[in-house]
């Protein structure tokens, strides 16, 4: 198992959004409210990529279809909850100066 570093620590901040492809997954790395979170770049309603949903007060809501899912447990929220799965979260490593995965 190996360290990939995502991204510096300094070039974070709250709204910031990274689309990647990491080991032929597509993921984003996001920050919201000084809480970072790396998750898989599709909604679990039905794969539309989410680095283009808006996100307020935790709930992050996709462009295609307008669920919204709460950053803090990867939950849909409203009429869809019961429908619908959660967000895909990885585990995020830091090291040194420098925020990552371990693959």
């Amino acid at each position: 198992m190996a360290y990939v570093a995502l991204e510096k620590l300094h070039q974070l901040y709250d709204g910031y959004r990274q689309p990647l492809r990491l080991a032929g997954r597509e993921l984003l790395l996001l920050q919201e409210e000084g809480q970072l979170y790396l998750i898989a770049n599709r909604c679990p309603h039905m794969d539309a990529p989410l680095h283009k949903a808006s996100v307020r007060q935790h709930l992050l809501r996709c462009p295609t279809h307008g669920i919204e899912f709460d950053l803090r447990d990867g939950r849909a929220q409203g009429n869809a909850a019961a429908c619908v799965g959660s967000l895909e979260y990885i585990p995020l490593v830091y090291e040194g100066n420098t925020v990552g995965v371990v693959l």
